[in-house]
């Protein structure tokens, strides 16, 4: 057989376009000798059987690293047993001897190979490529092997390198590609023998877990199955959702991949967004992330992490890539953050600054009011049985017939008090006077005129400001009387609406999280939970920042079905958020305590999948 191997050496010599092998078994030794008068940009494609452990230990490691060295195309086979090569499509050689010492040297087994050209090399090619057909790929991109497969959506694989958890990997199943999502990195210990040795050649490595699945100490990985990204159609889902399989190579996600792309700008259902806002991108990966602007305008939008983390920060990157006139933009900015970091165009931008004022609505509100003055009124007496009548007639709460449209809350409360209660109210309003100032009793006609402006304003992007706003009973009630008259608009025009509510947790508390009095109306808590409920039904979108998830009205939240959750560290915070995280959900909420600013878990169903996100503070 030694005349037939120097006949097939001088043959690969001459090749100038492609060498195809395919044989059960191959030697180092023997495959060097054929490939060492190799031109460079002569593409290689292998064949080798892999039916039992055995076959790799015959054909070996090293060969393998030799494979790789050429940047040979390597496929398995568990059937393989036929031997053929074939040199540029011309000349091939078929027989019984595989590429070993046995099979081709003096002394070895009884074979028989045959030379064969002309039409007949067409035939084997035509072989080769069926070969091909039933034969698995070695991936030399890949950074992983799926081991065990515990369910339709979750496996555990093998890892080739040192991937941080919450990495994006692909797995290619001909018809389509199934996007996972790497939750959780450990080791395990006390491996047999050869597998510690395996991670010289990674080609080695995916052939023989792929054929062995042995285990031991390896760098081990839970993946988890996000998404089938089909070849034909739209980009939907895969129903029923396609599985991970043992075997299956896990490849990187790179940031140019189109597939990728395509992916990111759909939405939880898997369908193309309808208006995608990018809001970030992926953490240590450059690709672009979008939001559904369509799907937060009518199911709102949590965003949610410690002081610091970048919530603010992300609102803002949200709202400057909105596209034009696509909605209207409401912010209540309650520490003048907004002013100072959003850049929009002058003609996109209104900025309202409301002056610090007195805003009373109702008896309960205006009784709590001039108590902390020294008032306690029980409207006991006929003058304050008149007195309150009379500013009942006029305290609404309602931005188009209150009384504070034409009347500041001092006039007001002159012109009602009669007798020893005008002595009062003079005292009273001396003393808000010299803690306020005076124009915070005067003003209120002002505000009103200032938050009608901010209601019927064309453009696309409203910021009002509330950090000169001291008493907190008036920014309930500023923002309370503006979200019923926003809900009102909604129902008679009916639009794309976001309501930007930072603190949201002082606007609809949980009960007992705040010093909110619990005992009387608080106007803003019950049309925060008005939108939160009916909002959908008119484009009206809520979206609510707050560093205590554990403080904001559980009602509320469980409203807000798009998600962005920034570092948290108490463990009333990262419960109250645990629902929003796919089950299991451990491996991400261990992390949240850890996160950078500036990172977040972005989820829900204005995004395809829950994703680990970064953002430019």
């Amino acid at each position: 057989m030694r005349e037939i191997l120097e006949v097939i050496k001088e043959a690969v010599s001459k090749a100038e376009g492609s060498l195809k092998i395919a044989s059960p078994w191959v030697d180092q030794c023997v495959l060097e000798g054929v490939l060492q008068t190799l031109s460079n940009n002569v593409k290689v494609e292998v064949i080798l059987r892999s039916d039992r452990v055995e076959d790799l230990n015959i054909t070996g490691e090293g060969t393998f690293r030799l494979l790789e060295r050429y940047r040979s195309e390597i496929y398995l086979n568990e059937k393989l047993h036929a031997k053929l090569i074939i040199v540029d499509e011309k000349v091939a050689f078929v027989g019984s001897a595989n590429l070993t010492r046995p099979g081709m040297e003096e002394g070895g087994n009884l074979e028989a190979t045959i030379k064969v050209e002309g039409e007949e090399v067409e035939k084997l090619l035509a072989l080769f490529e069926d070969y091909k057909k039933t034969s698995l790929k070695l991936l030399p991109e890949a950074v992983g092997i799926v081991m065990s497969v515990e369910s339709s959506t979750d496996a555990v694989a093998v890892l080739f390198e040192g991937l941080p958890e919450q990495s994006f990997l692909w797995v290619d199943k001909g018809k389509s590609r199934i996007l996972c999502k790497l939750t959780r990195v450990y080791t395990q210990v006390n491996p047999p023998n050869p597998i510690s040795s395996l991670y010289n050649t990674k080609a080695w490595l995916i052939a023989y877990l792929k054929t062995s699945l042995s285990k031991g100490t390896l760098l081990m990985g839970r993946v988890r199955v996000l998404f089938e990204l089909k070849r034909e159609g739209e980009g939907y889902f895969g129903t029923p959702l396609m599985g991970l399989s043992v075997g299956d190579q896990l490849l990187p996600v790179r940031e140019k991949d189109q597939d990728l792309q395509k992916v990111m700008k759909t939405n939880l259902s898997g369908y193309a967004m309808d208006i995608p806002v990018i809001v970030g991108s992926l953490v240590g990966k450059g690709v672009p992330v979008y939001v559904d602007l369509a799907k937060i305008t009518s199911m709102h939008l949590a965003v949610l992490g410690t002081t610091g983390s970048g919530k603010t920060t992300f609102v803002i990157r949200l709202l400057e890539a909105m596209p034009t006139s696509t909605a209207k933009a409401f912010v209540f900015d309650l520490f003048g953050e907004y002013a100072q970091k959003l850049k929009l165009a002058k003609e996109r931008l209104l900025y309202i600054r409301i002056p610090n004022t007195l805003l009373p609505f109702g008896f309960d509100d205006l009784k709590e009011t001039l108590g902390e003055y020294g008032l306690y009124a029980a409207e006991k007496g006929k003058e304050e049985r008149q007195f309150f009548n009379y500013l009942r007639t006029y305290l609404k709460p309602d931005l188009e017939v209150s009384g504070y449209n034409s009347k500041g809350l001092k006039d007001l409360l002159l012109t009602g008090a009669k007798g020893i209660l005008k002595g009062d109210m003079l005292d009273i309003i001396q003393n808000i006077s010299k803690e306020m100032g005076e124009e915070a009793l005067e003003n209120q006609p002002e505000v009103f005129r200032l938050l009608k402006e901010a209601l019927y304003s064309e453009s696309d992007v409203v910021l009002i400001e509330l950090k000169d706003v001291a008493n907190l009973n008036t920014r309930l009630n500023l923002v309370g009387v503006f979200l019923k008259e926003i809900l009102y608009l909604a129902r008679i025009k009916p639009s794309r609406w976001l309501l930007v509510l930072e603190e949201a947790h002082n606007f609809a508390p949980e009960r007992g999280a705040t010093d909110v009095p619990s005992g009387r109306e608080n106007l803003a808590m019950n049309m925060t939970k008005r939108i939160a409920l009916e909002g959908r039904k008119f484009g009206i979108g809520l979206v609510a920042l707050s560093q205590r998830p554990a403080n904001l009205s559980k009602y509320v939240l469980s409203q807000l079905n798009t998600q962005a959750i920034f570092r948290l560290i108490t463990q009333n915070d990262i419960k109250a958020v645990s629902q929003f995280f796919e089950y299991p959900s451990e491996d991400q909420l261990r992390i949240l305590p850890t996160l950078k600013p500036g990172h977040l878990f972005l989820s829900g169903i204005g995004v395809p999948f829950s994703m680990l996100v970064e953002i430019d503070l």
